[in-house]
């Protein structure tokens, strides 16, 4: 784990923090080969591809890198073929999943003491429905957050472009400014920098283990 706090915020008045889903509230040993699997899929479907083809394509575009070296499909889905409106259209019925029964989850009493003494958002760029499912599959209670920012399937081609966007629509949603918020996910420039550029502080994780600990560590649990 590591802490992001260019701007030298004060911890201690921090009024909101911010969670990341997927590799945040939940972790599993297994997510990259789900994910490679999935993707590996979505290749086959949405083109005329051979298998041997479509690897070859996830290992020349990065997308069999882990965590933070992970490339984004929607960004690269056009320069080897498959525009990105299918793949958009492809989202909103498909999307990876994980060994349910391999997974640690974020503690609900960890999410709960914090609600006591700050307001907590979800923000996500995976569908709102996929994550109410995962969510469910998890035991994972979503109605702890005060607010969930995620595109619907009938929002997600109008939804915000980036986490940028999203992070300064919750803030003003809030009225808390960036300098009062802490925001927790697994990647340092898709989750973590995005807040840092609006003034905010964040930290880096590789599991959920490390939330609750990271959590006691930085004063942020009352």
């Amino acid at each position: 784990m590591k802490i992001y706090n260019p701007h030298n915020n004060d911890l201690k008045k921090i009024q909101l923090i911010i969670f990341d889903f997927d590799e945040t509230l939940y972790s599993s040993p297994t997510a990259q080969i789900y994910y490679e699997n999935f993707i590996k899929k979505a290749i086959l479907d949405l083109s005329n591809y051979t298998e041997e083809q479509a690897l070859k394509i996830m290992n020349d575009f990065g997308f069999t890198k882990r965590g933070e070296n992970r490339v984004s499909f929607g960004s690269n889905c056009e320069k080897f073929g498959i525009e990105k409106s299918a793949w958009d259209n492809y989202k909103l019925n498909h999307f990876f999943e994980v060994d349910y029964k391999n997974t640690s989850t974020i503690n609900e009493q960890t999410l709960k003491k914090l609600k006591n003494h700050y307001k907590l958002a979800l923000v996500s760029n995976e569908i709102l429905e996929n994550i109410e499912y995962k969510a469910t599959k998890l035991n994972i209670n979503l109605s702890i957050f005060n607010k969930i920012y995620a595109p619907t399937k009938q929002n997600v081609k109008n939804f915000y472009k980036n986490k940028q966007e999203i992070y300064s629509a919750l803030l003003q949603d809030f009225a808390i400014s960036p300098q009062e918020t802490f925001v927790i996910g697994d990647r340092y420039r898709v989750d973590i920098l995005p807040l840092i550029n609006l003034g905010g502080a964040g930290v880096q994780i590789e599991n959920t283990d490390e939330v609750a600990e990271i959590l006691n560590k930085t004063f942020i649990i009352k």
